[in-house]
């Protein structure tokens, strides 16, 4: 009689898997739940959608509960026993293989599923009846802006009715001064509304002096207005297609600013992340414990601007018709003004916060700094440069020292705090062509 191995091997398999458990009893889907969150099982897995692996509701439907104990503690050693749904399993998501859990007893193996299989479903997303009913009142605008045509129209009808009275007035004041005492006699427009010891001066003189009275203060405020205001977008904050949190990404997750804007460090820009970026991270990140199992709006604006679709398998997720992302720009330069990123990020070691503010507690990016040409030089003027730690001011770093040696406490590398200071501006960071070229 020949003998099968490969069934004798099964059926003691399935023994050795299904022994512990009739020993153990019924499984424990509160076990089951923090096994589920201690193995991190939710950064591959969710329950109602696919991430980077399938959904994990009705997982019980699908397979029986010895195939998934041996699919989850050695998914590996189990597609080589020649298992036909575990290969497939495996070549429909691209060869991703799961993580090998020997180290979870088939026991506890069922106590997550049981958890999977008594998980509640999501709560269906609410509507807002109050915005979306066709029941809602509407109110009309035209009865006010017709009550306020009318109010202007009464308005200038007073004061034209106004302007004929008095007019008629003074008429027949001139006509008959005694019957109009208080407006005979009155003299011209200047004697009548203006001081005396001005009445008596020559108009001409009078109008320059007025004028000029008038001009100094209303030019103090045109030239502060045109060095604060016009051009000036400090606390710009526009709202941006796709609302990413810098407050949360930097700040919270604590993410290197120069992971984003990878250009940083090589280029004159800081570069806008191309989406791509974003996908390392929310390919599988998609925020549905806070939307009730639902991906996050704003992730989806990703997925629909790559033309991607987590729901299909690997290697067909992603679609023909990507769009680019309008993204409103907020710092902006003049042309006529160069500013190197890299410059001052690799050479001067400045921090993003330096010229963009505290950017890791922004939940709106903003244009922090006035990014005025005042405000530059005050930084070359101000900021000091480590010399002596930094190669790239080697021939600096050697002029002060020169300089120190020579002419002691009067150099001019001394502060006003009697330390020394080495400054931008001394090595040549106000000449006009370093910045308009």
């Amino acid at each position: 009689m020949k003998i099968n191995r490969f069934k004798i091997w099964a059926v003691a398999a399935s023994f050795a898997i299904t022994a512990p458990i009739f020993a153990q009893g019924a499984p424990n889907a509160e076990e089951g739940k923090k096994l589920f969150d201690a193995n991190n099982c939710g950064s591959c897995h969710a329950l109602d959608k696919k991430l980077v692996g399938p959904a994990l509701r009705g997982v019980h439907d699908r397979h029986s509960n010895e195939w998934l104990i041996q699919w989850v503690r050695n998914n590996k050693k189990f597609r080589e026993s020649g298992d036909a749904d575990a290969i497939k399993l495996y070549n429909d998501y691209g060869g991703a293989a799961m993580n090998i859990y020997e180290n979870l007893t088939p026991a506890q193996v069922l106590d997550i599923v049981e958890y999977i299989k008594t998980a509640p479903a999501p709560a269906a997303p609410k509507t807002d009846t109050a915005v979306t009913s066709s029941d809602a009142p509407v109110t009309d605008p035209t009865t006010k802006y017709v009550l306020l045509i009318l109010l202007a129209v009464f308005s200038i009808v007073l004061i034209v009715l106004a302007r004929v009275r008095n007019t008629l007035k003074r008429i027949a004041a001139e006509a008959n001064p005694d019957e109009y005492p208080e407006l005979a006699n009155k003299g011209s427009f200047m004697q009548r509304n203006l001081p005396a010891f001005m009445s008596k001066m020559n108009p001409t003189v009078l109008g320059l002096i007025v004028t000029t009275l008038i001009a100094i203060p209303l030019g103090i405020y045109g030239f502060n207005f045109a060095n604060t205001e016009v051009g000036v977008q400090k606390g710009y904050a526009p709202t941006q297609p796709i609302a990413f949190s810098h407050k949360l990404h930097a700040g919270e997750l604590e993410i290197d600013c120069k992971y984003c804007h990878s250009t940083v460090e090589v280029s004159k820009s800081a570069s806008i992340p191309a989406l791509n970026t974003c996908m390392n991270c929310h390919k599988g990140v998609q925020a549905t414990e806070k939307y009730n199992g639902e991906i996050s709006p704003e992730i989806k604006k990703i997925y629909a601007a790559l033309d991607y679709n987590p729901e299909e398998l690997p290697g067909k997720q992603f679609g023909d018709n990507p769009a680019p992302v309008r993204w409103v720009r907020i710092h902006n330069l003049p042309d006529h003004a160069y500013f190197n990123h890299s410059q001052h990020v690799v050479v001067g070691k400045l921090q993003c916060q330096s010229c963009h503010g505290p950017v890791q507690k922004m939940e709106v990016i903003q244009q922090w700094s006035t990014l005025q040409m005042g405000w530059c030089i005050d930084c070359h003027r101000n900021s000091g440069i480590d010399v002596a730690n930094n190669g790239y001011y080697a021939a600096l770093h050697d002029k002060a020292q020169k300089d120190l040696k020579q002419n002691q406490n009067n150099s001019k590398y001394f502060g006003p705090d009697g330390k020394v200071k080495i400054t931008p501006a001394m090595n040549g960071g106000l000449e006009c062509a370093k910045c308009h070229y």
